[in-house]
């Protein structure tokens, strides 16, 4: 729950403020976001995608289940914290790109965080799990573009993007953290 709290703001943030961020802050326009700003997005298709793959793919190649999902769960983590890099990007289509390896890594850490719900679950409670964290999903996409908001208004969108940088990697902290001291049900 604390991992979805902290993992699902940031993809969120991406999707809504993106056009903002390439108006405001980089000077694009109206035509312009329209022919770029879908690419993050179709980055972030890939790594939907290519997260469960790439599991697999280390899974058949002998490696466990468990190192499987942390394997591409940290990646991902890793990759967001190129948001880092998008509010001091030298150029609208350095940002762009950052964007985009952080939407291919989160939704790869995200494909694998869905999976891991029911490597670590008990089959009868995997949907009241998967629903706890879909309400702390929520719950914690309702109030961080508050705070985005807040920050770009009062601050820049600096402070925005560092946070976006490291929530996924402290959700996934978190859920490894606590999920050492559970066994695996798959």
């Amino acid at each position: 729950i604390l991992c979805r709290m902290l993992i699902g703001p940031v993809v969120q943030f991406y999707w809504y403020w993106t056009p903002e961020y390439l108006f405001r802050e980089r000077g694009l326009s109206l035509q312009a976001i329209g022919l770029f700003a879908w690419i993050p997005f179709l980055f972030g298709d890939i790594g939907n995608i290519g997260g469960g793959w790439l599991a697999g793919f280390l899974m058949r190649r002998g490696m466990s289940l468990t190192h499987a999902r942390r394997f591409t769960m940290y990646g991902g983590a890793l990759l967001c914290l190129l948001s880092f890099a998008v509010p001091h990007a030298g150029s609208a289509a350095f940002a762009i790109a950052a964007i985009c390896v952080v939407l291919l890594g989160h939704t790869c850490l995200s494909a694998n965080f869905f999976a891991r719900i029911s490597d670590l679950t008990p089959e009868a409670s995997v949907s009241r799990v998967t629903g706890l964290t879909g309400v702390a999903g929520g719950l914690s996409g309702m109030l961080f573009p508050l705070l985005t908001g807040r920050l770009v208004d009062q601050v820049s969108y600096t402070p925005v993007f560092l946070l976006a940088a490291l929530m996924p990697l402290a959700g996934v902290l978190l859920l490894e953290g606590f999920s050492r001291r559970v066994s695996p049900h798959a």
